[in-house]
């Protein structure tokens, strides 16, 4: 089976999403992810929930486009998080046909974060999705193995991510490891070196990640660690190169790039 390539919406945020699903069709993307929860005050807020035109508008382009939706986004458990702020986001990952929608941790107290996601999972189970922990090098989760056990104890997923990877140390190993709860990997390249603090690690995960082959990770190792049904998502946001290239062009070249990084292996998707 070939294996699914995908665009997350964090690659090109400012863009609507019916607009990414006809662009990345375009592209030769088979999937999308959606964000059906804004999670910064400046980003812009895109109405999914049901019965909002936009909603309706995206529903269609996925029609038109044969693209479908793999993951949604994207909710930080803290310690006062509750069924009010992840239910109108699964309601929206249902109507969309989502498999899964993607959360961190925020609370440090894991028994408590534990918990937390326990009971988001089981109200997840009535709109037919699974919330997937990602790890994520500045938050309290911040391991691979440590995210695959709270997903094996609460019934969740894992996403996992090549930059936070690199960040804190996760390897292959780790990955293959972990492939029982993986829902998909996150693809996106960096330099070697990692930024020098709190901020840097925060600005360089939303705004200034590099191509798939064009930094210095060596992604071909966790790829080759999983089996090739399991989808990779680019996510690579990166504003200087979409001021640059246009949403458009910065979509295309991430699909060129990624498409050349597993050419002429068994990991690169067939034709459309």
């Amino acid at each position: 089976m070939p294996r699914p390539i995908g665009l997350a919406p964090l690659s090109a945020l400012t863009t609507p999403p019916d607009q990414l699903v006809y662009l990345a069709a375009h592209a030769g993307f088979s999937f999308v992810g959606l964000r059906v929860i804004a999670v910064t005050q400046n980003e812009p807020v895109y109405d999914l929930s049901p019965g909002s035109p936009l909603l309706a508008k995206t529903l269609t382009a996925l029609e038109e486009t044969g693209l479908y939706v793999l993951d949604t986004e994207f909710l930080q458990i803290n310690a006062d998080t509750s069924r009010a702020d992840w239910l109108p986001a699964l309601e929206a990952a249902g109507v969309l046909g989502a498999q899964t929608f993607t959360i961190a941790a925020g609370d440090d107290d894991i028994a408590r974060l534990t918990d937390t996601i326990g009971r988001l999972v089981a109200d997840a189970q009535d709109f037919g999705v699974t919330p997937a922990l990602e790890p994520i090098s500045y938050r309290s989760v911040h391991a691979l193995p440590q995210a695959a056990i709270i997903a094996r104890d609460t019934g969740a997923k894992m996403v996992a991510d090549t930059l936070h990877m690199a960040r804190f140390g996760g390897t292959p190993e780790e990955l293959a490891a972990s492939a029982d709860v993986l829902g998909v990997l996150q693809l996106c390249d960096s330099p070697a070196q990692r930024p020098a603090d709190l901020e840097g690690l925060i600005i360089e995960s939303r705004s200034l990640r590099y191509a798939p082959g064009e930094g210095d990770q060596d992604l071909r190792s966790f790829i080759e660690a999983l089996d090739p049904a399991v989808p990779l998502s680019v996510e690579t946001p990166n504003d200087e190169e979409v001021a640059k290239r246009g949403a458009e062009g910065w979509i295309n070249h991430l699909y060129a790039t990624t498409h050349e990084l597993l050419e002429n292996s068994t990991l690169v998707e067939e034709e459309n």
